[in-house]
């Protein structure tokens, strides 16, 4: 470099799904992405093993993104209900505002199939900033309670082992179970949106590494499909399992991922249905009606 020259320094954004975003949300999205590569970087330099962890209190986000504190914790419920965040509060924080950040790349990524014209135009792709009224709850609260045990500001590394070691734990048991799901026959035509059918037999292509990861996402997909409130991310999560069933092993797992897909849409369909009656002509609300208009096999009895 000439001796006049300066370095600047960049930060990657996913572009497809920051096109997608509300300002509040794009602030905050860059502004967790600037402290995760710092961190990872410091780590690297001090030769700690990186994680993906960091802390940040509310005030250091609200000076960071320029956001008040209400708008911190409204975006941050948005990047945790899509999945491009996860979070967890501090022991000892009574203001539920989360503190330890870890960025999800996988989920960014798959935000890049869309085109950028879809990304920018298209309204069911709009991410919104979660609401953040009088008796609002953010997405992630109810999981940051169970995780906020784990993790405070005495005991912090030794919390953080547990919690991987609770994680991995957990990771090997879905995969162990995954491959149990198969030939019981189910007495009540009923399938959990949480969990597989138990079954006796162990088929060979059960215990594949390809099985055990198609089962994950179909897990991850159930879960957030099960899990949306806004019909922007309904439309977005359900194609994601459609396209799953094209890796389905054998026509069985396919059937199966069926059942419960349709079990899980019925629920939503019900969910999102008495939501938009009280003012069917809400914009969201048209969106709703005019899809379950052309998919009439979804249209409650």
């Amino acid at each position: 470099m000439k001796k006049n020259e300066h370095k600047f320094k960049f930060t990657a954004m996913p572009v497809n799904l920051t096109a997608c975003m509300d300002n509040n949300c794009r602030s905050m999205l860059f502004t967790l992405l600037q402290l995760s590569s710092y961190f990872e970087n410091r780590s690297i330099a001090e030769n700690k093993k990186w994680d993906g962890w960091f802390f940040r209190s509310n005030a250091d986000l609200q000076a960071q993104s320029r956001l008040s504190e209400i708008l911190v914790r409204a975006t941050i419920s948005t990047l945790y209900r899509i999945g491009i965040v996860d979070v967890r509060l501090d022991g000892k924080s009574r203001n539920q505002s989360p503190n330890w950040f870890k960025m999800n790349e996988a989920e960014m990524l798959k935000w890049e199939k869309y085109s950028i014209e879809d990304c920018i135009k298209n309204p069911n792709y709009v991410i919104k900033t979660d609401p953040y009224g009088k008796g609002c709850k953010p997405s992630y609260l109810d999981k940051s309670h169970i995780e906020s045990a784990l993790h405070t500001k005495n005991d912090s590394t030794e919390s953080e082992d547990n919690l991987n070691a609770n994680i991995l734990q957990k990771n090997k048991d879905n995969i162990e179970n995954a491959a149990n799901e198969e030939n019981t026959p189910n007495t009540n035509n009923k399938l959990s949106a949480g969990a597989h059918e138990r079954v006796s037999t162990k088929p060979r292509e059960f215990h594949s590494p390809e099985m055990a990861e198609y089962r994950r996402k179909e897990d991850e997909y159930m879960k957030h499909l099960s899990e949306v409130t806004y019909w922007c991310d309904f439309m977005i999560v359900a194609p994601q399992i459609e396209n799953l069933l094209k890796d389905a092993m054998t026509d069985k797992v396919h059937a199966h991922t069926i059942q419960r897909y349709q079990g899980v849409v019925k629920g939503r369909i019900a969910f999102f249905t008495k939501k938009f009656q009280p003012d069917p002509y809400q914009p969201e609300a048209k969106t709703f009606f005019a899809w379950l208009e052309k998919n009439p096999q979804w249209q409650q009895s």
